[in-house]
């Protein structure tokens, strides 16, 4: 069963997710990163905690995925990579007939309002999924938004469709696309940050056209460093006094400016025996953008398995890969603390969802 794959945005997010699919269905890289592909965990005796989630759920295979794109100019996968620079030239190199196939739709036209824009676009997809023979699609938006709303957020559907009508300043080019994935039948990952997409208004709009969404904003190792450091001296019983993170991240000032990796480093202090203390560091160095790539993989896969599922709106139990949770108005439980606590309920998630999935395609 074919699963369209659509990209928003061929930055070094965008093109290292297509180019490392590409790379893990040719067998020239193992897809380390991936929760769903190579399992997480570490060396822990808890086998289960190191399985892929493939092996627990029904995942879409990679190789029945077809993948798309948009991007505000003409341009392809392999033109994308090697723009990005992230990933070694000899691979992109080898993977240049299968990259260069995927083409990205033009993502900017004239349009009276966001709202025809949306229209538009939502009838690409469509043409994208019967294409490539398509029976379900999910949208992965990598293009940054909003850090704050100016006004009110919309509430409802048809709020949003009338922001998008008025062309009123907090419509983002990620609240498009979204709207043009949920006409089009399509999930929706909000992988970048984007005050826009946590409007409860996108939540029920999804709900009211029966599509899943996940978001908004992938996670960085830093979350994970963190806890790892408060674990590792809480099982030591010494006391955190207190903890500080350090990230110099490319992406986020928009220009190599020391042409070194990202760098992300978390740092606690500990109260030791009689009046003693000890200080912890982990650094994590390399590009923070192939992290974010495998995680939309994840994010993609799971929401895909949501949506044979038949689930619609904000999934909440994809919170473990996500800064923020999608906002609904409908009452929900009080999420989970620390990461850990938010992956066990992921996994505790993916029984249901491969009951449900088989259940509806039996039916």
């Amino acid at each position: 069963m074919a699963v369209g794959l659509v990209v928003v945005g061929l930055g070094h997010v965008g093109s290292s997710l297509l180019a490392g699919i590409e790379a893990a269905r040719a067998h020239l890289v193992h897809p380390w990163g991936s929760l769903a592909e190579a399992g997480g965990g570490g060396r822990t005796s808890d086998r289960s905690s190191t399985e892929p989630m493939r092996s627990r759920a029904p995942l879409a295979e990679l190789n029945d995925l077809v993948l798309g794109a948009f991007e505000l100019h003409e341009d392809d996968a392999y033109r994308a990579a090697l723009r990005a620079g992230l990933l070694g030239r000899s691979l992109v190199d080898e993977l240049r007939p299968r990259l260069r196939q995927i083409r990205a739709m033009a993502g900017a036209r004239h349009a009276p309002t966001r709202r025809h824009l949306a229209d538009a676009l939502a009838e690409d997809l469509r043409g994208f999924l019967e294409h490539g023979g398509c029976a379900k699609g999910i949208v992965v938006c990598t293009a940054p938004g909003l850090r704050q709303l100016a006004g009110k957020p919309p509430f409802t559907a048809a709020e949003v469709w009338a922001a998008l009508e008025e062309g009123e300043a907090d419509v983002t080019p990620g609240l498009v696309y979204a709207a043009a994935a949920a006409q089009a039948g399509c999930g929706f990952v909000a992988a970048a940050r984007d005050a826009a997409l946590q409007a409860p208004g996108v939540a029920a709009l999804f709900a009211e056209a029966g599509q899943p969404l996940a978001g908004v904003g992938l996670l960085t190792p830093d979350v994970a460093l963190r806890e790892a450091v408060a674990q590792v001296l809480g099982a030591e019983a010494l006391g955190v006094v207190g903890s500080t993170s350090l990230s110099t991240r490319v992406e986020e000032r928009g220009a190599r400016l020391w042409g070194g990796p990202d760098r992300t480093q978390e740092m606690a202090l500990a109260s030791a025996w009689a009046g003693g203390a000890f200080e912890l560091s982990i650094e994590l160095r390399g590009q923070i953008a192939l992290h974010l790539a495998a995680r939309a993989l994840d994010a993609a896969l799971l929401l895909e398995l949501a949506a044979r599922a038949g689930r619609s709106g904000a999934q909440d139990w994809m919170d473990a890969l996500f800064v923020e949770p999608i906002s609904s108005v409908a009452p929900r439980e009080a999420p989970p603390g620390t990461l850990a606590e938010r992956r066990e309920r992921l996994a505790r998630e993916l029984p249901a969802l491969a009951a449900a999935a088989a259940a509806v395609e039996a039916a």
